[in-house]
């Protein structure tokens, strides 16, 4: 679902500068490049995407690309395997919620300062309310996180805002959560 609506120009490589900026035309052409995942593909190679089955190594893939349901999947798998940090981490991604808008730096050019550009790129959502009464409950009892009521109470309310039931049941058990 990483859905980001930028990318790179073609005509970048037209743009005339003195031969010395050359070097440093192309070092910021790539490094936007990279970081810009309408651009290209490559913006997922730093994200860890190993592992022994390929199942969960695709999902892996996803969630780095912004899928947020598939880094629920793998929350709920790590979960279930008992490795409580690292469904923390995918839980985690998939209980943030996105405001739609990226910031992008465009560096100096000529006679312009460089300035931050907004750039829109979807519709704000809310992060997934099962993520969030998941992490809620790893806070709560202390898995794979250091044990925080307050911690496990915000994300019991966040969830519970959307409508979950168990996040409900759950916050009306923390006092002082509310």
């Amino acid at each position: 679902m990483g859905d980001s609506l930028v990318s790179c120009p073609s005509d970048w490589g037209r743009i005339s500068m003195p031969g010395p900026m050359l070097p440093l035309r192309v070092i910021i052409v790539l490094m936007f490049c990279l970081f810009v995942t309408g651009c290209t593909s490559t913006g997922s190679i730093f994200c860890d995407s190993e592992h022994p089955e390929p199942k969960i190594a695709n999902l892996m893939k996803e969630s780095c690309a912004g899928n947020r349901l598939a880094a629920l999947q793998l929350g709920l798998w790590f979960e279930g395997h008992e490795q409580y940090p690292e469904a923390a981490h995918y839980f985690e991604i998939a209980s943030t919620p996105s405001s739609g808008r990226n910031y992008l730096y465009v560096p100096p050019a000529g006679d312009v300062p460089g300035f931050t550009m907004p750039v829109d790129s979807g519709m704000h959502q809310d992060g997934l309310a099962e993520a969030q009464f998941r992490l809620g409950l790893l806070y709560l009892h202390g898995q794979g996180v250091g044990q925080n009521a307050k911690k496990a109470g915000k994300y019991f309310k966040l969830a519970a805002e959307q409508g979950h039931s168990g996040a409900v049941k759950a916050l009306s058990q923390i006092p002082k959560a509310r």
